[in-house]
């Protein structure tokens, strides 16, 4: 079993659900990142290993949608979770883009645990049977 922490991004502009899930995610023993646009969270998904991404679809620059689309075409693997007040279209969407679990605002904070958990795991297991899990680690942090 992998003793790397999970590291969760959240893709989310409002700072109190940011807080929120930052609180409820650190306490689970996962690190934790935050921004409030579609250029950060690309950059940082593409700069780090994540465990999971959450994301929640109205942004100031873009939308969580077009986002996942494009993080599809060069990480199949990344689970992708969105967390929205929108309805039954917008969950429509995010699953046909790649999405694997869509909760929708306001959500039940044991709902996202199975979902995080079930997810995480999933995550790590990819990442310990991959080649690159192999090789020696020099960037640990």
């Amino acid at each position: 079993m992998s003793t790397r922490q999970s590291f969760v991004l959240c893709v989310e502009d409002d700072p109190d659900t940011q807080e929120m899930l930052r609180i409820f995610i650190q306490e689970r023993g996962c690190h934790f990142t935050a921004v409030d646009n579609c250029e950060d969270a690309l950059r940082l998904i593409k700069e780090t290993e994540l465990s999971l991404v959450l994301m929640d679809n109205l942004l100031p620059d873009g939308n969580g949608i077009e986002l996942c689309r494009t993080v599809r075409k060069f990480d199949k693997d990344l689970p992708v979770v969105f967390l929205s007040g929108s309805g039954h279209d917008e969950r429509d969407r995010a699953m046909e883009v790649g999405a694997n679990a869509f909760l929708t605002k306001p959500f039940a904070l044991d709902e996202l645990f199975a979902v995080l958990s079930d997810y995480i795991r999933l995550s790590e297991l990819q990442l310990e049977n991959s080649p690159a899990s192999l090789s020696p680690n020099f960037n640990a942090s």
